[in-house]
C-alpha cells in the first residue's frame, strides 16, 4: 500500500469529512485510536513481562485519545497512572467525556507535580506520552515543557500517541522541546513532518493505526 504523508489540514479535514459527510461520531475516532494504542502497546508488555504504565495526557484531544488508551489497558490488567496538567472544567467535549469514565472506573489520576510525578516514572515499566498533537504550533513551556523533560531523562520505553509531544507535525521541527520516543503509533496516515531527516531520532518506530477513516483519495482533500 503507498505511504500517504499527510499535512495537519489535511488530517482535519479527513475528521470533518468523516463527521459531517459519513456521520462518524468524532468520539469513535478517539476511541479507536486510544484502543488500537492499547492493544499495540499491550503486546509489547506482555512479550517483555511489564506490568506498570504512566500516562501522559494534555488538555486537547490527543489527551482524550490516552485517556482511553489508559482505561483499555487498565482493563487489560496493567497498573496505569494517569498524569493530567488542568483541571477538570477546562477539559471539552470527547476529552471530557473520556476523562470522566476514568474517574468512573477509578484509575488512578495525578497532577502534574514535579517531584511527585518522577518518583512515578522511577516505578514505571512504559510510559505513553499523549500530552500535544498533531496542532501544536508553537514552543512548548511551562509545566508541559518539565513534563517532557522528565519523559526524556526517565530512560524509560516511551510509546507516542499520535505523534511525539513538541514535534511540528507538517515541518518535523523541534518546538523547544520534544519527547524522544521508541514507539510512535500515528492515527490514520504518516504525516508531512516524518520525512524530516532528524525529525526520525524522535519518532523511534512508527505505526500507523487504521481508526477508521472512509477511503478518500487523499490527493483531492
Amino acid at each position: 500500500m503507498k505511504k500517504y504523508y499527510l499535512t495537519s489540514e489535511e488530517i482535519y479535514k479527513l475528521d470533518k469529512l468523516a463527521t459531517e459527510k459519513f456521520l462518524i461520531p468524532s468520539i469513535i475516532l478517539m476511541e479507536n485510536a486510544g484502543r488500537l494504542s492499547a492493544e499495540f502497546i499491550r503486546k509489547y508488555m506482555i512479550k517483555n513481562d511489564l506490568h506498570n504504565v504512566i500516562v501522559f495526557c494534555g488538555p486537547g484531544k490527543n489527551g482524550g485519545d490516552g485517556f482511553v488508551c489508559a482505561r483499555y489497558l487498565s482493563i487489560f490488567g496493567f497498573k496505569v497512572v494517569v498524569v493530567k496538567f488542568i483541571p477538570e472544567k477546562k477539559y471539552k467535549g470527547d476529552t471530557l467525556i473520556n476523562y470522566k469514565i476514568l474517574k468512573r472506573l477509578g484509575i488512578t489520576i495525578q497532577n502534574f507535580e514535579q517531584a511527585k510525578i518522577k518518583k512515578l516514572l522511577s516505578t514505571s515499566d512504559v510510559i505513553i506520552d499523549a500530552i500535544f498533537g498533531i496542532g501544536l504550533s508553537r514552543d512548548v513551556e511551562g509545566v508541559f515543557r518539565d513534563a517532557i523533560g522528565l519523559i526524556n531523562n526517565s530512560k524509560k520505553v516511551v510509546f507516542a500517541i499520535d505523534i511525539p509531544s513538541g514535534i511540528n507535525a507538517d515541518t518535523g521541527d523541534v518546538l523547544g522541546l520534544a519527547v524522544k520516543a521508541d514507539y510512535t503509533i500515528t492515527m490514520g496516515a504518516l504525516k508531512k513532518g516524518f520525512v524530516k531527516k532528524t525529525t526520525k531520532l524522535f519518532l523511534g518506530k512508527v505505526v500507523v493505526a487504521d481508526i477508521g477513516y472512509p477511503r478518500i483519495d487523499v490527493s483531492k482533500l
